[in-house]
C-alpha cells in the first residue's frame, strides 16, 4: 500500500482505526497475534512522537493556569481581609484568625516563582484543611471561595505533572524512523491477513480485510482531494505569474 500522501496525523489516525476494529473482534485462531502486537508497539511509539511536539505549548498553558490560581488566592485573601472590618464580632474573629494563617504562609505568595509558589500553596491548603480552619470557612460562608482556590491550584500542578509526563515521553530516535517502522507494521499485518485467508479462507479475515480496504480507500480519496486542490492552486499562480 502507497501511504506518501498521508500526512503524519492522517497515518496515525488511519492506524488507530484499524487498531480500534482489531480490538473489538476475537483473534483466536486467527495467527495475527504477532503482527497485531508489533502494529500496537509501533503506534504508541509514533503517537509518542508525535505528542512530545506538544511540550512547547505546556508554557502557556502553564501561564493560564498561574493566573487563574492567583486570582482564586487574591480573591480568597481579600474576602478574608473584608471580613475582618465586619460589625459582627465572631466573624471578625474568624477572618483575623484567617488572615493570619494566610500571611503566616506569605500575603503574596504569588510573587514568587511557580515552584515556590507550588510548595507554599501545599502547606497554606494543608493548614486551611485542619477541622477547626474549616469550621472557620464554613463561618464566614467562604466554602466556594476556598474551594475555587483549592481547585485552581490542582489543575495547575495536574497540568505540570502532565509537562513532566510529556518532556519524559520523548523519544530519542529519529522520528522519521518511528514512523517507517509503523509504516511496515501496518503492511506486514495486511500482508499477514491476505496470505493467511489465501491458505486458509475465513469469513474473519476477510471481515478484517475489507474493513482496512475500506479505512484506506477513506483516507487516501482524501488525501488526493487535499493533492488535487494543491496542484490547481499552484496552476492558478502559475498562470497569474505568467
Amino acid at each position: 500500500m502507497i501511504f506518501s500522501l498521508l500526512h503524519i496525523n492522517e497515518f496515525i489516525g488511519y492506524c488507530n482505526e484499524i487498531k480500534t476494529f482489531l480490538a473489538s473482534i476475537e483473534m483466536e485462531g486467527l495467527q495475527l497475534n504477532a503482527p497485531v502486537e508489533k502494529l500496537n508497539l509501533k503506534l504508541e511509539k509514533a503517537l509518542m512522537a508525535s505528542n512530545s511536539t506538544r511540550s512547547s505549548q505546556f508554557t502557556n498553558w502553564l501561564h493560564e493556569k498561574d493566573h487563574r490560581r492567583d486570582e482564586s488566592f487574591v480573591a480568597f485573601r481579600k474576602l478574608m481581609e473584608a471580613y475582618t472590618h465586619r460589625k459582627d464580632l465572631a466573624l471578625v474573629t474568624a477572618a483575623d484568625k484567617m488572615c493570619r494563617i494566610i500571611r503566616g504562609h506569605g500575603w503574596t505568595l504569588y510573587a514568587g516563582g511557580q515552584k515556590v509558589q507550588s510548595a507554599i500553596m501545599a502547606s497554606l491548603i494543608k493548614e486551611l484543611e485542619l477541622d477547626e480552619n474549616q469550621a472557620l470557612i464554613a463561618t464566614l460562608s467562604a466554602d466556594a471561595w476556598y474551594k475555587d482556590m483549592v481547585d485552581d491550584n490542582a489543575a495547575y500542578n495536574q497540568l505540570n505533572e502532565e509537562r513532566a509526563k510529556a518532556q519524559g515521553s520523548k523519544l530519542n530516535l529519529d522520528t522519521v524512523e518511528v514512523y517507517k517502522g509503523l509504516r511496515f507494521a501496518c503492511e506486514e499485518l495486511c500482508e499477514t491477513i491476505e496470505v493467511l485467508n489465501r491458505i486458509s479462507p475465513n469469513e474473519k479475515y476477510l471481515g478484517l480485510a475489507n474493513f482496512i480496504n475500506a479505512c484506506t480507500q477513506k483516507y487516501m480519496s482524501a488525501a488526493r482531494s487535499r493533492q488535487t486542490k494543491s496542484e490547481k492552486a499552484d496552476s492558478a499562480l502559475e498562470e497569474n505569474e505568467a
